[in-house]
């Protein structure tokens, strides 16, 4: 038997109440409503649960037992109405370049739940021709990518440096094609590198490639090739060499580098 929980809310406000009078005023219902949920109530169960006296009341030993369950009823239904409210908040679903910054990235996602708690964050995590083809398709409701400045739409978010990083054990020999770790051919990044090394005249070939950062990174720590990055995206065990326009110079031994001159700007696109 699945009991009404509307005549169980009825049944607990008596309990609680101690007679029919004041927990008609507690659940908004007439007294002779409320003595017909009692009736449907005893009907549901097959037994009696509430014996009426001059004074007041008293719970059956049915009715002692049923208060015990009706309450725990309540309190699971009252839950997942609760937590069915929370979920009717939906979700929003993100695209993130994987070489995005990862401090700015949990700062705009603490921003973001603090705004909005009722809201899911699903992120997904890509190089940014899959983002924006995600977002293209309806896959996702806005997108983090980058653009040169003066370029694309949506929300500027931050500009940030573009340098030549490689491996601090890294050193290029003048007679030998420079050693490159580049993302998949659709990727502005890797247009970027080989366009900055056409123009400067500089041979180069393909030693790693990587649909994501930890390989190209991976690469660099190894010293196995160099390549155009976000300056965020240098870790410790990395050094950069300046701005892309600057072609690396052949033989590498200092640690330091020059400032980056070229940037790109981070915006925030949705769909119109």
């Amino acid at each position: 038997m699945l009991y009404d929980t509307a005549l169980l809310r009825t049944f607990v406000a008596i309990c609680d109440c101690g007679s029919f009078t004041k927990a008609a005023r507690e659940v908004n219902l007439t007294q002779s409503a409320i003595s017909h949920h009692v009736k449907r109530l005893e009907d549901q169960v097959g037994a009696r649960l509430i014996v009426r006296q001059t004074r007041g009341m008293r719970l059956t030993e049915q009715g002692e037992i049923l208060q015990s369950y009706a309450r725990r009823i309540l309190a699971l239904y009252r839950e997942a109405e609760q937590r069915l409210g929370r979920d009717r908040g939906g979700a929003v679903r993100v695209g993130v370049p994987e070489y995005f910054d990862l401090h700015t990235l949990s700062s705009l996602l603490r921003q973001f739940s603090a705004h909005y708690p009722e809201i899911r964050l699903h992120i997904e995590l890509g190089i940014g021709p899959d983002i924006s083809a995600l977002l293209d398709e309806g896959e996702l409701d806005l997108v983090i990518v980058s653009h040169e400045i003066g370029e694309g739409d949506g929300t500027p978010l931050c500009r940030e440096r573009r340098v030549w990083a490689a491996g601090r054990g890294m050193k290029l020999k003048p007679d030998q094609p420079a050693p490159l770790a580049l993302y998949p051919p659709f990727c502005r990044w890797r247009q970027l590198t080989l366009e900055e090394l056409d123009r400067a005249g500089r041979t180069w070939e393909l030693a790693i490639q990587s649909a994501g950062t930890a390989g190209i990174l991976a690469a660099l720590d190894a010293g196995l090739a160099i390549t155009i990055s976000p300056r965020s995206t240098c870790h410790r065990r990395s050094r950069h060499w300046g701005a892309p326009k600057r072609c690396p110079p052949c033989l590498i031994s200092s640690s330091s580098c020059a400032a980056a001159g070229t940037t790109r700007r981070r915006r925030i696109i949705w769909p119109r």
